[in-house]
């Protein structure tokens, strides 16, 4: 009997109500009459719709007519066979659908059999996927390299490394990072092994910085696994490589990360590469990061101790407040620097407990009023608020804001350490400037987008989302942007990149670490 006779000719309540008869009875025998539907829809929404959830109900566990479906002339049809033959894991139907991809060109059908082969999890099908690895259409890749990933097979891991090692990110040929190398470098991240490991941070301080940016995100997501690894790199790797080793085990937040950092504290005497574990030490929660960043109240860097203090500020404990208590106590030139530090970091869980206590109460205040820093001020008035009372009040009432007037200079500075941020923001204090921090370029880049009235633009080189160097090439491309300076901040052995940031279009630079002295003299040198 053919349910769907004069189908056409009914109105829409009748259609409806026939299609849901059909799909509620599980009438499997309407399914060819209802892929004619499907291939040449009636035009009504509704209808067609119900044609579609119709037949996707039917469909389930009919391996013969998804067999049939995935060879019907419609390619609408062959769509929604092949998107549910993933769910079906038949080995007749595994079997059909690597002969539908070896008969079909188009891109769309391509994704979705690879997409429904990888729910098959099956090693046999490692050769089908590995010649999809260069195709042109990078959602056959994803798919394809999807599907070889799931498997877990060394062959596919040396097929991911063959082609990273073979890119022209890899080689240097390149400025940016193509998707399918960055496809590669993600994927290669799910396998845990010492081979992968190693040849991944082999990379941690590429000159390319968007491939680089790529590589480390993989490993960070790596976990513990790429501890023992990134270990390796902090004893035996450049002062660069140790220093994204370093930012990447704080990636990882895990606790025996923190265990290697403090291990190689004693060991780290470029400054540089203090303020990288130290600022590592604040992502990772642990007993171990504790012990280490309180040692780290006796360093005599500036930048190095903001970063102590604003690590410090996510780990604030009773401890911490002991220690803390102990160091400004002491009341020599190392306590005025941990209290300019805490002050310039706005450290607000820290001055809340240490104001608690009482202790150091009357010297919090003094450094605060004898800072200037008005944003910092407005920060701790807000927790002063927060802890109420008299005395809470009256400090509050000490503590004035001068409320601020117009600047005569606006800069925008974009960072990912918020150590980094707080140095500049006091700074920026110091001098009657008004600031704007952002913690990546693109955060920066989209900032502009709404205000682009700054006199200055600071970058680091090093950041999530979009480095410096892309970040300037971005501003330079926008009209009414171009003709901003850009400062960008590097370490010492980064000049070897100077060439294509200055390329890109930055204006001058500052090498880390670098004093507040130091950084203000290069504020007014590029100021004229």
């Amino acid at each position: 009997m053919d349910l769907l006779k004069d189908f056409a000719q009914k109105d829409m309540i009748e259609q409806i109500t026939l299609l849901d008869e059909i799909k509620e009875s599980k009438q499997v025998q309407a399914i060819p009459g209802l892929w004619e539907l499907y291939a040449h829809p009636l035009g009504d929404q509704a209808v067609d719709e119900m044609v579609y959830h119709a037949l996707f109900d039917l469909l389930a566990g009919q391996e013969k007519e998804l067999v049939a479906g995935l060879g019907h002339s419609s390619e609408a049809v062959r769509l929604l066979c092949i998107r549910r033959a993933a769910d079906a894991g038949s080995p007749v139907l595994k079997d059909a659908l690597v002969k539908l991809l070896a008969d079909t060109g188009s891109g769309e059908l391509l994704s979705e059999i690879l997409r429904a082969l990888v729910n098959y999890k099956d090693s046999t099908l490692i050769d089908t996927f590995l010649p999809f690895l260069k195709h042109e259409d990078y959602s056959v890749v994803a798919w394809a390299m999807r599907g070889l990933a799931e498997l877990h097979d060394n062959r596919v891991r040396d097929a991911f490394m063959e082609m990273v090692a073979n890119s022209a990110e890899a080689k240097g040929t390149a400025a940016g990072c193509d998707l399918r190398t960055a496809l590669a470098v993600e994927n290669l991240a799910r396998f845990s092994d010492g081979k992968t490991t190693d040849f991944l941070i082999a990379f941690i301080h590429h000159p390319n910085p968007s491939f680089r940016r790529v590589v480390i995100s993989a490993l960070s997501d790596m976990g513990e696994a790429v501890l023992p690894a990134l270990e390796r790199c902090l004893d035996s790797g450049d002062r660069d490589e140790k220093i994204m080793a370093a930012n990447v085990i704080g990636m990882t937040g895990r606790k025996q990360g923190a265990d290697i950092l403090v291990a190689h504290l004693e060991q780290a005497a470029d400054a540089n590469l203090k303020f990288a574990i130290y600022e590592a030490l604040g992502r990772i929660s642990s007993m171990r990061s504790v012990i280490g960043l309180t040692d780290g109240l006796t360093e005599d860097e500036e930048l190095v101790l903001i970063a102590v203090i604003t690590a410090l500020d996510h780990q604030c404990n009773p401890g911490v407040v002991k220690v803390l208590n102990a160091a400004i106590g002491r009341g020599d030139a190392q306590a005025r620097r941990v209290l300019g530090a805490l002050v310039t970091s706005h450290a607000r869980s820290l001055f809340a407990a240490l104001y608690k206590d009482g202790q150091q109460r009357e010297a919090l205040l003094a450094a605060i009023q004898a800072s200037g820093d008005q944003e910092a001020t407005g920060a701790f008035r807000a927790e002063l608020e927060k802890i109420g009372g008299a005395q809470a009040e009256a400090d509050i009432a000490r503590l004035r804001l001068d409320g601020g007037g117009s600047k005569e200079k606006r800069i925008l500075a974009a960072d990912d350490s918020k150590a980094m941020l707080f140095f500049y923001k006091g700074v920026a204090a110091d001098l009657g400037m008004e600031l704007v921090t952002v913690e990546d370029g693109k955060q920066a880049f989209d900032y502009l987008q709404i205000d682009s009235e700054f006199d200055l633009i600071i970058t680091d080189m090093n950041m999530p989302n979009m480095d410096g160097i892309e970040l300037t090439r971005e501003i330079r491309r926008k009209e009414g942007l171009g003709k901003i300076p850009i400062l960008m901040a590097t370490t010492e052995s980064e000049k070897s990149q100077s060439d294509l940031a200055r390329q890109a279009g930055v204006s001058d630079f500052i090498t880390k670490p670098f004093s507040k002295d130091a950084f203000k003299e290069k504020l007014a040198r590029m100021f004229g």
